[in-house]
């Protein structure tokens, strides 16, 4: 990344930098950050990181390869795949999400909490579970 100035404005030129060809290994990517001052400070930026209207909650996983983010109109949850630096899926939701928490490693389960008095069990590809409503 190439920082300039003009007329005090910092402009940030993403593209200038060196990129990394993907079918490197870990291991030679990493060798390779040690040694070149340019690869070390490089960034990458996840596609479509972003939410159409307002997100509400962002988590990590506990593996660190994933981001969940929820958002409002449509409730949805989206996944994205920091390896890949990309959208792995979106799901709409039934209502909103207030919170949510990853049961497990990865993105496969989890629990979301809406603003109705039931929660929604969910592995976040499906509906898995959706209690019933006591009245």
């Amino acid at each position: 990344m190439q920082v300039s100035s003009l007329n005090e404005v910092k402009i940030y030129s993403l593209s200038c930098g060196k990129s990394l060809p993907e079918w490197l290994s870990d291991r030679k990517k990493r060798a390779l950050q040690k040694k070149d001052v340019d690869v070390r400070r490089r960034i990458e930026l996840i596609q479509d990181f972003e939410m159409p209207t307002v997100c509400t909650t962002i988590k990590v996983s506990k593996d660190g390869q994933y981001i969940l983010a929820t958002g409002t109109y449509k409730p949805r949850v989206r996944c994205y795949d920091t390896y890949q630096l990309s959208l792995k899926f979106e799901r709409c939701l039934d209502s909103e999400v207030v919170t949510f928490e990853i049961l497990s490693d990865d993105y496969s389960k989890g629990l979301a909490l809406s603003p109705r008095p039931e929660g929604q069990w969910r592995n976040f590809s499906s509906l898995q579970h959706q209690p019933p409503e006591f009245k």
